[in-house]
């Protein structure tokens, strides 16, 4: 059966195939060859010898099992919950990024350049008034030209990666930066988080509540605080099934990284 499949790849070589293509024509040589080990496994038992039948036999259920996998994924949209390939995948470091994931587009805020080691994620909560400047927002960048959709120039295989990790990846991937944005504290003792297209545009998008694992007051009480950066997600992405990406539609929303310094 491998000599046979090593011969499909070659001759494949001379011609442009997709591969898919060629999934489904190792899939078909596969599925055939694959019952010439229950016919081994047969002749072992037929002359008793039950170890190596029983092994073959093994070896048989082992490669019909993935045989299956790779109908369904080839030749149908069906999926089955007793797929252990993104386990496996994970067990072994999952598979290497296309190239263009080396390196995302650079984004450089303009409220200055902070060290990693000195950022941490915030946790943004909204409400409906405020959900509704974000989807306003999101809108205006898009109108303006400042929101791209083009997924961050990533493929198929690589936008998979990302949406293994987040579930979805979305057309402005990794977000788009806001041109403006402040962290302003109120008198109720919140932490709202300002931002539009410019400062006399502005609206407050949110409550700063968690900076990492520390609610906002907390971590005021210690540290300086202030806005490293400020993206906004969401809208058109795509989902992942086992043949194809899917189009999907979510709330736009926004991330926020904070920066820290210890007070004196």
């Amino acid at each position: 059966m491998f000599t046979v499949l090593d011969l499909v790849n070659h001759y494949l070589g001379y011609f442009t195939t997709n591969s898919k293509t060629k999934g489904r024509m190792y899939t078909v040589v596969s599925a055939g060859g694959v019952w010439y080990l229950l016919y081994l496994a047969y002749r072992f038992f037929a002359n008793g010898r039950y170890l190596r039948g029983m092994f073959i036999a093994g070896m048989f259920a082992l490669l019909l099992y993935f045989v299956i996998l790779n109908i369904l994924y080839y030749f149908t949209k069906q999926t089955t919950k007793w797929d252990v390939s993104p386990h496996i995948e994970k067990m072994l470091g999952g598979p290497h990024l296309e190239e263009d994931t080396k390196k995302e587009p650079e984004m450089i805020p303009g409220n200055g350049i902070y060290q990693s080691q000195n950022v941490m994620t915030g946790v943004i909560v909204s409400d409906s008034t405020q959900q509704s400047h974000i989807t306003t927002l999101a809108q205006e960048l898009k109108q303006l030209g400042l929101m791209s959709s083009d997924y961050g120039h990533l493929g198929e295989h690589a936008q998979r990666q990302v949406i293994a990790q987040r579930d979805v990846i979305f057309a402005n991937h990794p977000g788009t930066l806001l041109p403006y944005f402040d962290m302003i504290n109120t008198a109720e003792g919140e932490t709202k988080i300002m931002g539009g297209v410019n400062q006399l545009q502005a609206h407050d998008l949110g409550t700063l509540v968690m900076v990492g694992m520390t609610p906002t007051n907390q971590a005021l009480s210690h540290y300086r605080l202030a806005l490293a950066s400020v993206l906004i997600t969401g809208g058109s992405g795509h989902q992942a099934t086992r043949t194809e990406l899917n189009d999907v539609e979510r709330p736009y929303k926004i991330q926020v990284a904070v920066a820290y310094d210890k007070k004196k």
